[in-house]
């Protein structure tokens, strides 16, 4: 089980209203990809410090099925209308969430 971690700054101009309908299209959306990926979280930063606005992040089976999910028409459309509108910096972050599974069969 590989769970897939996604850190977005967004442009300044984003306002906290523009910022809660992100969130809201980031679950609406991801949640189209069903039952490919699970355990979808979509949070918003609490420290102003934090450089990162708001994260989401959900669990899928292995890292192809994360491709498969990344290269889907729905994660697609997000990334395009959702992540490359409104986000100027990205870290994504894959963990094994298996313990003794050997990371280069996930």
């Amino acid at each position: 089980m590989v769970h897939h971690v996604c850190l977005l700054e967004t442009n300044p101009d984003v306002s906290d209203e523009k910022l809660e309908e992100i969130m809201v299209q980031t679950r609406i959306r991801l949640l189209k990809i069903l039952p490919e990926l699970s355990n979808l979280r979509v949070g918003k930063r609490i420290d102003p410090a934090n450089s990162y606005t708001y994260f989401f992040s959900f669990d899928v089976e292995s890292m192809d099925k994360l491709e498969q999910t990344k290269a889907s028409a729905v994660y697609t459309q997000y990334q395009k209308q959702i992540i490359d509108a409104y986000a100027n910096r990205i870290s994504e972050l894959d963990y094994e969430m298996e313990p003794g599974k050997d990371i280069r069969y996930s």
